[in-house]
């Protein structure tokens, strides 16, 4: 028996670079690997219906810190509310920093903790004991700590050990919540601590309690919603927009909501379109005569939102009317607008703003995307808006599942490493004729794997060569023309123009090959997806774009070879699209399907008859990397009714775990 294990062992480390032969041989262990990945793919496929966080400052305000003072032992910080209230969780969101390694999620969060709340007679209660083991950093993940509702005064969180790393201790939040039923009662309520590293707009204490956070906003996996309301377009900044929001009846407000617009295709546009300077009003009367004064911006360069809700609060005022006015509108780029994604009044607990009739001064007149019934249609563009509570408990689902799948990969990595050593320790006592035997195969391994990467490495070098080659052919060629005698210097501006944009594109496609072979993710990248998804946004601009990429990571990563044959496959596609569909909308979908990828592109262009002549060589094209990658390839088109595309990529053995 052990001869054959042996045997085996050496013929199958000589069919592949990785460890799956090990998988294969360890016959006892198979029970658990089956029970881990169904575990893991029961926790991806709950992972796909629940939100994910941006993680991103999008506002100037970071948080909360201590001072850099190392003499304390305990850090502590605590918020003190205007009245007592009937409190049920406290939630605790960890900042985003930049620490002495850079950038880290979860900086300054404690390594051991309690949070304690305190009634108006000062009594006091745990509400959360983390001091007798070290707490998993959870990055820029919230922690809850929910209890059976109380009166509560303060919260306290104690650090009785804090975060140390290449310095002194310190405690840092980004926001500290306390819920009373929907409710955040620590808006603006009064902050102490031990000591307070005070910078401008970025830490100070009352950041602890002004609802920014790294999370973005509370939106649900589910059907995408309309941007929101825009008003039309303004040349000056102070050409004053008004909305105007009708309840469906007179109640008494809590406090209203405003949901900034984000949009995708600019980085920095967190909050587009928010008025520097605003006033919201509230009144029984529709023609305000009774209006009450909700907030008024007094500042001129107040900080700007970002990706997080405003809240504000009404004090129980009856209204049913609520008006917005934009007296310093957002700039542009050469122009002026006002622009929300959504407007929620709160009372009892409840948005009775869903649904309200909305009129404005004047709106963007563009389709399906703006419009002002938008406002308060319960969503944002990318999903419906969730309750702050359930958004929490959501994201701290995602939290402790993500956990448990780390636990469950690192678990089969070792089950698989102990059969290795197992198998390869028992082939030890084989005899000579097999160890030399082994020796052979694994020689030829390595030539098989050396030539497998010349070839890689040949194509990779082919592709670059051919491309950037022929786009430096493509410049040197306009140089010639405009060196000619006789050119005009706007003639000589349209080819520095056109010299610009083909040097774009060759740094653009230099920069993909580099990052589509790059074996290096991170927690907020996911490596060649990004790639495609920028590929899309670059070569589709000016389309209407539905682009789905799998937003929780694949159990296995493509390797090299089929990561550049898909990319090469859906940048043809879509260049053929950009230059020859005419098309206004654009579907661009890659999702995890059986035992590989599926990806389907299609577009409401003119379409074409695939039999013609005319479209053979580059529908050959399509196929032959089809072929290349082993891959199912389909084609719906006919004239006038656009273009489907779908190519089926199955799992290879040389696929690697993430």
């Amino acid at each position: 028996m052990k001869l054959i294990v042996s045997l085996l062992s050496a013929a199958l480390l000589a069919q592949g670079g990785d460890a799956r032969w090990a998988e294969r041989l360890a016959f006892w262990m198979r029970g658990d690997l089956r029970r881990i990945d169904q575990r893991i793919t029961e926790i991806d496929a709950a992972l796909g219906t629940l939100p994910v966080i941006e993680q991103i400052n999008s506002s100037s305000s970071i948080g909360f810190k201590t001072d850099f003072m190392p003499d304390e032992d305990v850090l502590w910080v605590e918020i003190t509310l205007a009245q007592p209230e009937q409190v049920d969780s406290v939630v605790l969101v960890p900042p985003l920093a930049k620490g002495a390694t850079g950038v880290v999620a979860g900086y300054g969060f404690p390594i051991r903790f309690k949070i304690e709340i305190f009634d108006a007679t000062d009594a006091a209660a745990l509400a959360m004991d983390e001091t007798a083991r070290d707490y998993a950093n959870p990055g820029c993940h919230p922690v809850i700590a929910n209890f059976h509702p109380r009166e509560v005064k303060r919260v306290r969180l104690t650090a009785t050990k804090p975060w140390q790393r290449d310095g002194p201790p310190v405690l840092a939040l980004a926001e500290m919540l306390v819920f009373s039923g929907g409710r955040n009662v620590a808006l603006g309520a009064t902050v102490t601590s031990t000591s307070s590293r005070d910078l401008p707009l970025s830490w100070s204490r009352r950041n602890l309690v002004d609802m920014v956070t790294p999370l973005g906003l509370p939106v649900a996996s589910g059907p995408r919603g309309t941007a929101g309301f825009h008003s039309a377009v303004a040349s000056k900044p102070d050409a004053a927009k008004t909305v105007t929001i009708t309840l469906p009846s007179t109640l008494p407000l809590d406090e209203i909501w405003l949901v900034p617009v984000r949009r995708r295709e600019v980085p920095l546009w967190f909050d587009y379109g928010f008025p520097i300077r605003f006033k919201l009003e509230a009144a029984t009367a529709p023609d305000f005569s009774d209006a009450r004064l909700i907030f008024e911006t007094t500042a001129r360069t107040p900080q700007p939102p970002g990706m997080n809700l405003l809240r504000f609060k009404a004090g129980q005022i009856p209204a049913r009317h609520i008006r917005i006015t934009a007296t310093d509108l957002w700039k542009r780029r050469d122009d002026f607008v006002f622009a929300l994604a959504e407007v929620q009044a709160m009372s009892g607990g409840k948005n009775v703003a869903l649904g309200a009739t909305v009129v404005a001064d004047d709106a963007l007149a563009a389709g399906d995307e703006w419009s002002p019934a938008a406002l308060t249609d319960g969503r944002v563009e990318t999903g419906p808006l969730l309750p702050l509570p359930a958004w929490f408990a959501q994201l701290e689902q995602r939290r402790v599942l993500e956990q448990e799948r780390a636990r469950l990969t690192t678990t089969r990595e070792t089950l698989l490493a102990d059969a290795q050593r197992t198998l390869v320790n028992g082939s030890v006592g084989g005899t000579l004729g097999i160890t030399l035997l082994s020796g052979v195969l694994l020689w030829r391994q390595r030539r098989t794997r050396l030539r497998d990467a010349q070839r890689l490495h040949d194509k990779l070098a082919r592709d670059l060569h051919d491309e950037i080659g022929s786009n430096l052919g493509s410049i040197r060629l306009i140089c010639s023309f405009a060196s000619q005698p006789g050119s005009t210097l706007e003639a000589m501006r349209a080819d520095l123009l056109d010299i610009e944009r083909v040097a774009a594109e060759s740094a653009d496609s230099m920069r993909d090959m580099v990052r589509l072979i790059s074996p290096r993710h991170t927690t907020e990248s996911q490596g060649w997806l990004d790639v495609l998804h920028g590929l899309t946004e670059r070569l589709l601009r000016g389309h209407t774009l539905d682009c789905a990429l799998p937003a929780a990571p694949l159990t296995r990563e493509p390797d090299i070879e089929t990561r550049r044959e898909l990319y090469l496959f859906c940048k043809e596609v879509l260049h053929n699209i950009a230059r020859h569909a005419q098309a206004t909308r654009v579907r661009f979908h890659i999702t995890p399907a059986g035992d590989g990828l599926r990806v389907e592109i299609s577009d409401d262009g003119i379409g074409f008859d695939p039999q013609h002549d005319g479209a053979g060589n580059g529908l050959g094209n399509l196929r032959e990397r089809a072929h290349a990658m082993g891959a199912g390839f389909t084609l719906e088109s006919r004239p006038g009714h656009g273009t489907t595309i779908q190519l089926d990529v199955p799992r290879s053995h040389r696929w690697q775990p993430r």
